[in-house]
């Protein structure tokens, strides 16, 4: 793909992240997670306690988002869910002893896919690009914005209204 200075950022972090999101999949396809796979380790590195409303925030998402991906860890065994006692409207999340075990195999997956954005690129300018990434998100946040958190039903019916018209 060649970079065009004059197109939105935004094209190519989204390329980037579709490409990425993609690989990691297809290397982890046969867990039954279905790409959320951050999402399990977001809350195995926030142990002993995260709640939902914790995790949604964290990744950006709306809370039913946020449920209905924790819904289906539970069901297939890999997060259980605990009522705070110091507010029954909170909900703690907890790794399983299965969920425990694919977080190496995810790591990896992760490390794996890095090395090979990587490939090419010296360490020099591996701490460049985190540096310009940092510097670029600090001047990012400074600005004026409004609030955007994933809901990915809400894309999906957006999508589908558009192709409408």
């Amino acid at each position: 793909m060649k970079i065009d200075p004059n197109q939105p950022m935004a094209v190519y972090f989204a390329y980037l992240t579709k490409q990425y999101i993609g690989a990691v999949s297809k290397k982890l396809k046969h867990l039954e997670i279905d790409r959320y796979y951050y999402t399990l380790l977001t809350i195995h590195d926030h142990q002993p306690e995260i709640t939902q409303q914790q995790l949604a925030d964290k990744l950006q998402t709306d809370k039913v988002t946020t449920f209905r991906v924790v819904d289906h860890f539970c069901k297939v065994g890999y997060v259980r869910r605990e009522v705070n006692p110091e507010d029954r409207r909170s909900m703690y999340l907890y790794l399983t002893p299965k969920g425990m075990k694919v977080i190496p195999e995810i790591k990896k997956a992760y490390m794996a896919l890095n090395n090979i954005c990587f490939e090419g690129i010296d360490e020099s300018e591996r701490e460049i690009f985190y540096k310009v990434l940092s510097k670029m998100i600090e001047n990012i946040e400074k600005e004026p914005k409004v609030s955007i958190k994933i809901n990915y039903k809400q894309e999906k019916t957006r999508k589908k209204l558009d192709y409408a018209k």
